[in-house]
Formats: C-alpha cells, sequence, structure tokens
C-alpha cells in the first residue's frame, strides 16, 4: 500500500514542538550524533530535558533513525522522478501499487493531487536498464507516463534552515514582547 499522507495526517493529532524542541531538532539535523550532553550545554538546558524531549520526539514520530545514503557514491547515479496517471480501472490501480512496492529501484513514491496522480523516484546505475526494467513496465499498468531523469541538484534536503525559518516564524511574536 503506498503511504497515505493526507489521510494519516488528519488521524493523528500532531506534535506541537515548543521553540526548545525547534533548537533541538536544528542541533540534530546538523549531526545527528550528537551527545545530550552536548546539546544541552549549547542550549542552556538540563541534560535530562534534552534526554525526555528527544524521547518524546521519538515516540511520536518527529525524529526517525533513519541513515542517508549518496546512491550514485556506489554506483546508481541516475535517478529519475516518474509521473504517472491511472485511468484503466482498479485492476490496473492494484498492478500499479504491487509493481511499486515491489520494485527495490524505487525508493519513493507518491499518491498526489495534481497533474498526476502518482510521482515515483526510481535509482538506477544505466539508463538502459532503467528505461527496460521500470519504465516499460509501467507503461501496460498507466495511462500516461513521464519520466525525468536528474541532472543535476540544485537544492540538497536542508531541515536545518525550515526549522530556523519555523522557530522565527512561530517564535518572533515572544522576543518582540520581551523587548517592550
Amino acid at each position: 500500500m503506498i503511504l497515505d499522507i493526507m489521510s494519516r495526517a488528519t488521524r493523528e493529532p500532531p506534535f506541537v514542538p515548543d521553540e526548545l524542541d525547534l533548537m533541538i531538532l536544528e542541533y540534530m539535523a546538523k549531526d545527528a550524533s550528537v551527545q545530550f550532553k552536548q546539546l544541552a550545554e549549547s542550549l542552556n538546558a538540563d541534560q535530562r530535558t534534552i534526554a525526555k524531549r528527544v524521547g518524546k520526539m521519538k515516540q511520536s514520530g518527529v525524529l526517525q533513525n533513519k541513515i542517508q545514503i549518496n546512491w550514485s557514491r556506489i554506483g546508481l547515479g541516475i535517478a529519475a522522478y516518474v509521473g504517472a496517471e491511472t485511468s484503466l480501472g482498479e485492476k490496473d490501480l492494484g498492478k500499479l501499487h504491487e509493481f511499486i512496492r515491489k520494485e527495490p529501484r524505487v525508493i519513493e513514491a507518491y499518491s498526489t493531487i495534481g497533474s498526476q496522480e502518482y510521482f515515483i523516484k526510481v535509482i538506477e546505475s544505466d539508463l538502459q536498464r532503467l528505461r527496460e526494467e521500470v519504465l516499460m513496465q509501467l507503461e501496460p499498468i498507466t495511462s500516461k507516463l513521464t519520466s525525468s531523469i536528474i541532472s543535476s541538484q540544485v537544492k540538497q534536503e536542508d531541515d536545518v534552515s525550515l526549522l530556523r525559518f519555523l522557530r522565527q516564524r512561530w517564535f518572533a511574536h515572544k522576543k518582540s514582547k520581551n523587548r517592550t
């Protein structure tokens, strides 16, 4: 089954971080191996408080133990985003979902609202194999298929900047109140 982000987000109550939580996340996004003692010193907080906050964020699913792999460094340098539409009926929709689940080179897949029903990220070492073994397998179970090969990365995933932005947006009013 494809991850159903929209319905999951409406069923689970969101974790509401405070400013300290966001600062902890920001530090951990820079260095996931940072020790609680270091975090506590940097954030001027008690080490037990940091440990409890991190535990709470792990329990709520905000923090996940996950490594980030640079696939191109081990020979899988071709990445493609594939857009797919399915107006072929429930049987083919089931085949598409099964293909996505079983194909190991599909590393991400999303059901979307917009011009494409699905976006699928695929990695491979060889363009011909990507075309023959993945894209051509998708053609009969989709009504429209588009693909874009990634030629260069313009911006890497940047959790630190987003966390800083959220902290400023959500907690700037506290700082301005303290100044008056």
